[in-house]
């Protein structure tokens, strides 16, 4: 542990603008159809991976007048789309009306990220437009901001927003664009999220589950990051490790991680997993191995799974917890490995938080 406060490094970016927003109904949960045994299958190895006797879902889209059940695997993707275009309104906005100015004739980036990949054939788009901005870029989000200099799609599942953010990171360092732009979102499918986690490693005993509930909720969010020092959240993507062994021996690794970046004033640990036993354990005995004092949080458990979209978790919560100083966060991306990035909010930070709906 370092003894004296972590300097911001010179590759470091700038958090300016910042939304992230999930809808407003209910969390709904999902019960099995008896005439898909496929679907009733994955639910059954899903709830054995994460520990949980049921999966609670929030997501955009969805039909008050279908029945619950079939409204989760129906909702209809207008919603997200529209409020991934708001989330950005939010995130510009917090720039003020010069720095809107500015950012509408400068270099701008933009970078769009999601779980899934081409989704429009789960979506049920009728409309090669909507295909564009479902499967390819937002539309609206690159003709209402003049988006001319680059633009990408990044898939990466749980890896998308922090490979978007290395990408970010590397664009501005290098001048090619005076801003970047990320729009992400995560499409809470529930075959695909039940499929998913039965990848997952199995672990070999259960762990505290709260509630024994698994939450899944769709977000959407926008971020606008600038290279000028002194604005916003300052971030810098620091790090990569590969975790291997026994579940000690990750936890073991992912601490000596975390250590190696502490300073006099790192105030928090934030970390983010896959919804599994395995990985949940992996953290939570890092975590025990941290100095006392130190506030560790698991962001997961505390808003629920929201895939490639999780660390963006990290921002909502230093924002709404007023915690300056800096802090780290642990991503563990389900891949074997876990990245690091680090975070300096200074007590001048006025970036609002904007967060729809709670978990």
């Amino acid at each position: 542990m370092n003894t004296v406060k972590q300097v911001i490094p010179a590759a470091a970016i700038n958090l300016v603008g910042f939304s992230l927003l999930e809808p407003c109904t209910p969390m709904q949960r999902f019960f099995p159809s008896w005439y898909n045994v496929w679907e009733a299958w994955l639910h059954k190895k899903a709830n054995a991976k994460v520990g949980s006797d049921q999966w609670l879902f929030r997501r955009f889209g969805i039909d008050s007048e279908m029945l619950p059940e079939e409204a989760l695997r129906k909702a209809n993707y207008r919603g997200w789309l529209n409020d991934m275009s708001a989330a950005c309104a939010q995130a510009v906005a917090q720039l003020g009306s010069k720095g809107e100015f500015r950012l509408r004739n400068e270099r701008n980036a933009l970078i769009y990220c999601d779980s899934w990949g081409e989704a429009s054939v789960f979506e049920g788009v009728n409309s090669w437009r909507d295909s564009l901005s479902v499967d390819i870029l937002p539309k609206g989000i690159v003709r209402d901001y003049g988006i001319k200099d680059f633009t990408c799609k990044l898939r990466g599942e749980r890896n998308g927003l922090v490979s978007a953010l290395r990408m970010a990171q590397d664009c501005l360092n290098s001048n090619m664009a005076d801003n970047v732009i990320i729009c992400g979102q995560f499409r809470s499918f529930p075959a695909l999220v039940f499929s998913e986690a039965e990848h997952f490693p199995s672990s070999s005993k259960r762990g505290p589950i709260p509630a024994n509930s698994q939450f899944s909720v769709e977000r959407v969010g926008c971020l606008i990051l600038k290279k000028q020092p002194g604005q916003g959240v300052a971030l810098h993507l620091s790090d990569y490790q590969a975790l291997s062994g026994s579940t000690q021996r990750r936890a073991l690794q992912l601490a000596d991680h975390c250590k190696r970046y502490l300073a006099t004033d790192t105030q928090a640990v934030l970390g983010v997993t896959p919804p599994a036993l395995s990985f949940r354990a992996v953290q939570r005995q890092a975590f025990e191995q941290l100095p006392a004092g130190l506030a560790c949080v698991s962001l997961s458990e505390l808003y629920g799974d929201s895939g490639c979209m999780n660390p963006a978790l990290a921002w909502q919560y230093l924002l709404q917890s007023n915690i300056t100083g800096h802090s780290l966060l642990n991503v563990l991306d389900g891949e074997g490995g876990a990245w690091l990035l680090e975070n300096w909010v200074s007590q001048a930070c006025h970036l609002p938080s904007n967060h729809r709906g709670t978990s």
